[in-house]
């Protein structure tokens, strides 16, 4: 069954995470404030860094992994200034500390069920404000600086 984006939710811990979150710890946050009017969420999981040489005797570029980038994902949302959600954006992007975020899509299998969830932990970055034309809405972009890989609860 394919799913669309339509319905899934961006949120924020107001509370600084400085060290890894296992998923019983992630589960345990109870101030979670969602992000409204979201717009688009970029890519998030894992990436590993493809490391290349090149040596004398072969004709094939030798490769190996290196370490693991958890992502650097944009939030996009229409600009709300008295959203709680994107106040709480605002607020850590003016620190240092890494917090708690919440994926969750509108994808469960049954009416009483829950969406599809990820959980990452990291920096946010901006916002930036793309401006734009006269038909554009204002919007605020955040940059998520993922510390942590993601976990990830599937759909039930």
């Amino acid at each position: 069954m394919a799913n669309t984006n339509m319905g899934t939710k961006f949120y924020i811990s107001a509370t600084i995470a400085p060290n890894d979150l296992a998923l019983t710890d992630f589960e345990a946050i109870d101030d979670w404030v969602e992000v409204a009017k979201v717009g688009n969420i970029g890519e998030t999981g894992s990436q590993v860094n493809i490391l290349n040489y090149d040596t004398m005797d072969t004709t094939v570029t030798q490769k190996a992994k290196g370490i693991i980038n958890a992502g650097d994902p944009t939030i996009e949302c229409s600009y709300v200034p008295t959203d709680q959600g994107q106040l709480a954006m605002r607020a850590a992007a003016k620190t240092n500390f890494n917090y708690a975020f919440k994926i969750v899509h509108n994808d469960k299998l049954t009416p009483a069920g829950s969406g599809t969830t990820h959980f990452n932990r990291g920096l946010v970055a901006g916002p930036s404000t793309p401006n734009g034309g006269v038909e554009d809405f204002i919007l605020n972009v955040f940059t998520l600086a993922l510390n942590q890989e993601q976990l990830t609860i599937p759909a039930a």
